[in-house]
């Protein structure tokens, strides 16, 4: 199985990156499944004109974006809390595909916050995001209270006990994620 983090974040010394960079680390060196980050601060696409499939003169890594998602069969979102939210270029980038690139698949939700409580409302609004875009969240949510002190810059969880959750997490996020892909892939076989 195939994951795809997106690093929703674009700005200037965020720390969110770290929790993209945390779980691919995690993924790699604890399962037999690969991963890959798409960073949308390398992607930098502008604000939303026109949809992908509609686009005469679509945005430089657009496609390319869009196959990454397109070919992944599981996601996970990984957002600072702004204002009450998730970034607007996570909303950006998703709104730019159809419903297609994300139905049916299991998408993970893990928030960012340097203060205390995680960015636990963006994580509740990248939830409806998924379901917007038929999805499957998985009920449990990352949130990630005082970043900096559970994560280094290079992704190294710094906290056992923060390690212990981000574990809890991925375990969740992999059975529901397994289940899903199972489940398409004896679709397949029987077509």
């Amino acid at each position: 199985m195939h994951i795809t983090i997106l690093s929703g974040s674009t700005r200037i010394n965020r720390q969110s990156h770290r929790v993209a960079l945390a779980l691919e680390k995690w993924i790699k060196e604890n399962n037999e499944h690969t991963v890959e980050i798409l960073d949308l601060a390398e992607y930098q696409f502008p604000v939303l004109e026109e949809v992908l499939h509609r686009h005469p003169n679509p945005p430089d890594g657009l496609e390319d974006f869009a196959n990454r998602v397109r070919n992944s069969d599981a996601h996970i979102f990984v957002s600072p809390e702004y204002n009450g939210t998730y970034t607007s270029a996570l909303k950006n980038a998703v709104d730019y595909l159809k419903e297609r690139e994300f139905a049916r698949k299991t998408i993970g939700i893990a928030s960012v916050s340097t203060g205390m409580l995680g960015g636990i409302r963006a994580a509740l609004s990248m939830q409806q995001l998924v379901l917007g875009v038929g999805g499957y969240p998985i009920p449990q949510m990352l949130t990630v209270p005082q970043v900096t002190k559970n994560i280094d810059e290079a992704g190294n969880v710094l906290d056992a006990t923060f390690g212990q959750k981000l574990e809890g997490f991925l375990q969740n996020f992999y059975w529901l994620a397994e289940a899903v892909w199972e489940k398409k892939m004896a679709m397949v076989t029987v077509q």
